[in-house]
């Protein structure tokens, strides 16, 4: 996944480009800008083409150490609200967010709404 189409994340809109370091809010979370996902840490890769790659929980353990996985998925922005619809380990999750502030480096998110279809 770290190789996938290099070019897709090097220019465009908020919020194509890495993002990790994520603080979690009451409603929401911060993440930072990064050059690259570090493993075992949870981010996103937002690339211009609409391609989403979650990285998550790899199972439902929570427990640590976590172990992490890449997750593909789909993201699109309308205005100030971002769509995803992605992978997970136990089936696909649907999220919009609105990004409440944004800079260079850090993104505010608010979680509109978050649904999961689990697998049978």
């Amino acid at each position: 996944m770290e190789n996938e189409d290099l070019s897709a994340l090097s220019s465009g809109p908020v919020p194509v480009g890495n993002w990790s370091n994520l603080e979690y809010r009451e409603n929401g979370f911060e993440m930072e800008k990064v050059n690259q996902l570090q493993e075992n840490t949870y981010g996103y890769r937002f690339l211009s083409n609409g391609k989403l790659i979650h990285r998550a929980n790899s199972g439902w353990c929570g427990t640590p150490p976590i172990v992490t996985s890449d997750f593909e998925g789909t993201w699109e922005k309308e205005g100030d609200i971002i769509t995803l619809t992605a992978a997970f380990w136990g089936g696909t999750q649907v999220q919009k967010w609105k990004i409440s502030s944004s800079t260079g480096n850090s993104l505010e998110i608010e979680v509109i709404s978050s649904e999961m279809q689990m697998e049978e």
